[in-house]
C-alpha cells in the first residue's frame, strides 16, 4: 500500500486553487459545498464561520458585504465631483445651464420682435393725431422728424412722453426676449447678486448728482463763465413735464443700459472670456443710436465705455443706471428750461466734451473707491 498522500478528489461543484502562497485565508465560493484552502491544503476541516451563512469570516471581514472573488477588478465608478466657477458680469450668461452658445441670438431675434410691435402700438394714437390735429400733421412730415420731434418734447407734453416712451418700451422687450430663452433667473440681467441691488443703486445715484451738480458748477466759477442766454421759453404746465421727467427718464436709462449693457455685455461675454470686448464692443452701438454732432458723440461714446467698465468692475447694472439717469434728467430739465440743448445736435465743442470727460472720469473713480470700501459683490460662484 502506497504511503503518499491521496490527491485530492475533485468534484463538480469545486475549483482547485491556483493562487500564489501569500498566506491568504481560505475563500467560500458560492457554488462549492467545501471552502477552498487559497493555500493548497487540501481535506482540512472547514471553518464553520466561513459557511455560516450569517457569520462573518476571516475574507467578509477584509472584503464588502456580497461581495465575490475579482470583484476588484472592476470596482465601482466614482461620484461625480461638483465644479464651482466663479463668473463676473460679462459671464453670467453661463450660470444658467440650459444656455447654449445661440440662446443670445434667439433672444435678441424675440426682443426685436416684441419691441417692434409695442412701438407699432405706441405710435398708433400719435398717427391718428395726425388727421385731427394739424400740429402733429406737421410735426412728422417736417423735411427732419428726429428734429421737429425733439423740439416739439419741449412745447407737447404727448410728444415729451412718445419720444421717452419709445425707448423705455426696450426693457418690456428684454424681459419677455429673456423669459422665452433665458439664462434665468430675469435678474441676473441687472447684478451677480441676481437682483437690482437699490442701497447700492442709490448710493450710486448720490454721487452722480453730486458731480454732475457740482463740477460744473465749480468749472464756471474758476472759468469766469456767466449764464448762458435762453434758447427757448419754459413750457406751459410745467409742472406736467417735470412728472413726466422724473418717471419717463429713469425708466428710459434703466432700459437702455438692459439693453447696451446687460443684453449686449452679456452676449459678448457668452462668446469672449476677456471683458474688454463687453465693455467696449457695445459702446459704439450706443453711441450710433444716439443723433448727436461730432462731439455730443463721443460724450456718448465715453459713457458708455464707462458704464460698461463699472458694469464689469462693480458686478452689476447699478452705477452704470445713476449715471445715465442723472445725465439725462439734468439734460433734460435743461432743455426745459431752456438753458441748454439736451439733443446736442449741432454747436457741441470740445470744452463742453472735456467737461463731460472729467465729471464721468471722477464720477467712475468715486463709484470704484466706495465700492471697494463697502464690499460690493463682484462676482458670482455657480455649481455644477
Amino acid at each position: 500500500m502506497s504511503t503518499q498522500p491521496r490527491e485530492p478528489h475533485w468534484h463538480d461543484n469545486q475549483l482547485p486553487a491556483s493562487t500564489p502562497d501569500d498566506g491568504a485565508p481560505p475563500v467560500r465560493i458560492p457554488w462549492q459545498q467545501e471552502p477552498v484552502n487559497l493555500q493548497g491544503n487540501y481535506g482540512q476541516a472547514p471553518d464553520a464561520g466561513a459557511l455560516h451563512p450569517n457569520s462573518q469570516s476571516a475574507y467578509s471581514a477584509h472584503r464588502p458585504p456580497h461581495s465575490y472573488p475579482g470583484m476588484d477588478a472592476h470596482p465601482p465608478v466614482p461620484a461625480r465631483q461638483p465644479v464651482t466657477r466663479v463668473l463676473g458680469y460679462h459671464r453670467l450668461s453661463h450660470a444658467d445651464p440650459n444656455t447654449r452658445w445661440w440662446s443670445p441670438l434667439v433672444e435678441g431675434l424675440i426682443g426685436l420682435g416684441v419691441f417692434a410691435g409695442l412701438t407699432f402700438i405706441i405710435t398708433l394714437p400719435l398717427l391718428a393725431a395726425m388727421f385731427v390735429d394739424p400740429y402733429y400733421a406737421n410735426v412728422l412730415t417736417a423735411p427732419d422728424p428726429m428734429k421737429s420731434m425733439t423740439d416739439a418734447a419741449f412745447e407737447n407734453p404727448w410728444m415729451f412722453a412718445y419720444l421717452f416712451g419709445s425707448i423705455a418700451i426696450m426693457f418690456p422687450s428684454l424681459w419677455i426676449a429673456r423669459l422665452c430663452m433665458g439664462p434665468r433667473p430675469w435678474g441676473l440681467v441687472h447684478s451677480v447678486a441676481g437682483r437690482l441691488r437699490w442701497g447700492w443703486l442709490l448710493m450710486c445715484t448720490g454721487l452722480a448728482a453730486v458731480f454732475f451738480v457740482f463740477v460744473p458748477m465749480i468749472i464756471n466759477a474758476v472759468t469766469g463763465a456767466g449764464e448762458a442766454p435762453l434758447l427757448r421759453q419754459p413750457p406751459q404746465h410745467l409742472w406736467i413735464f417735470i412728472v413726466l421727467l422724473l418717471t419717463l427718464v429713469p425708466v428710459q436709462c434703466y432700459a437702455e443700459e438692459l439693453v447696451f449693457r446687460g443684453y449686449l455685455m452679456q452676449t459678448i461675454g457668452r462668446w469672449l472670456k476677456h471683458p474688454a470686448f463687453a465693455i467696449i464692443l457695445p459702446a459704439p452701438l450706443f453711441m450710433i443710436g444716439h443723433t448727436y454732432d461730432l462731439w455730443g458723440q463721443a460724450s456718448v461714446l465715453c459713457m458708455g465705455v464707462a458704464a460698461g467698465f463699472l458694469a464689469w468692475r462693480t458686478g452689476g447694472l447699478e452705477s452704470g443706471i445713476a449715471l445715465h439717469a442723472v445725465n439725462n434728467i439734468i439734460a433734460m430739465f435743461g432743455g426745459l428750461m431752456g438753458t441748454g440743448d439736451p439733443f446736442v445736435q449741432q454747436g457741441s465743442t470740445f470744452a463742453d466734451f472735456a467737461v463731460v470727460f472729467a465729471i464721468e472720469l471722477i464720477y467712475v473713480l468715486a463709484v470704484l473707491w466706495v465700492a471697494k470700501r463697502r464690499k460690493i459683490q463682484r462676482t458670482r460662484e455657480i455649481t455644477y
